[in-house]
């Protein structure tokens, strides 16, 4: 699903003087002074925040704007972090401005950063299918789980369809992200968009990934039903054993007390058609059971 954001055009500024940092020749200048350090890239710093946040939208601009971030003092950043105030939608859909909102996401404190989550805010749905702005959303939740603003973000991402979020190649990054760093709430959303849909989802690219870290992530009695669910059907830990994207469900269903014993004697009685099968032998050689040793108590009932 294309972002509408892609259709904004870059923030455009008039610079004049030394400001101007968009020629190619002031930009030489600006670098070598940030790599000389000290005073010279203390005024290089300050020359480089009159051209923000436009500087930041091309390639050689966003390396620019980087690396005078990695020499900044922590108020030289908060004044650099304020020029994108107002800029910040099309710079989150951006190939190169998102790269300087993530890194200030990961320098700046999440009450400083917090203006990156309010400005998106009513466009969550559309970011979280744009390449790059599903990268912004999954820095927030990484840097800024705590800001109401990215609370409120992810509100707007899951508010409805979440299955199609959980099957989308920008989507489930998002999902990914909410289920590592997000809320209870927003982790039991995707919990309830997955259980319908197992049979298919087990055996999806993006949606076979969520499954595994939802087992995972989810609060125990979650993902007791979810694994439950999952291991319904007779043979399918084999089935998904023997999957390029369920292979990954089953290592994490191994990993589930009360559960995992379940698996692993599963996994003994299909020993022999899971060796003659690339993923599920890479499994069982994860398990260390080509000695027979581990199968044998499986088969025994004792794992």
């Amino acid at each position: 699903m294309p972002s509408k954001y892609t259709e904004y055009s870059t923030p455009q500024r008039e610079f004049g003087g030394a400001s101007d940092a968009h020629r190619s020749g002031n930009r030489s200048q600006l670098r070598a002074a940030l790599e000389q350090g000290g005073a010279d890239a203390k005024v290089a710093i300050a020359e480089l925040q009159h051209a923000m946040p436009a500087l930041a939208f091309d390639a050689e601009g966003c390396d620019l704007v980087l690396e005078a971030l990695d020499r900044a003092n922590a108020q030289e950043m908060l004044a650099m972090a304020a020029t994108f105030r107002g800029s910040v939608p099309a710079a989150a859909c951006s190939q190169h401005a998102h790269q300087v909102l993530e890194r200030l996401l990961h320098d700046l404190s999440g009450a400083d950063a917090g203006f990156v989550a309010e400005e998106l805010l009513g466009r969550g749905r559309e970011l979280a299918f744009d390449q790059y702005g599903s990268s912004v959303i999954c820095q927030l939740l990484l840097f800024a789980q705590q800001n109401h603003g990215t609370h409120a973000l992810v509100d707007e991402v899951l508010s409805a369809d979440v299955t199609a979020v959980c099957h989308h190649k920008q989507g489930h990054q998002v999902a990914l992200a909410t289920l590592e760093h997000g809320l209870p709430q927003h982790r039991h959303r995707i919990f309830v968009s997955l259980l319908p849909v197992l049979d298919r989802a087990t055996k999806h690219r993006f949606a076979a990934e969520l499954i595994a870290t939802a087992l995972l992530q989810c609060r125990q009695e979650e993902a007791n039903a979810l694994a439950i669910a999952v291991l319904g059907t007779p043979g399918v830990v084999a089935t998904l054993a023997c999957h390029c994207f369920g292979a990954q469900i089953v290592r994490s269903l191994l990993q589930i007390r009360g559960i995992g014993s379940f698996v692993m004697q599963q996994i003994a009685r299909s020993e022999k058609k899971m060796r003659k099968d690339k993923y599920a032998s890479e499994l069982l050689q994860e398990l260390g059971v080509y000695q027979g040793s581990t199968l044998a108590v499986a088969r025994r009932g004792g794992a």
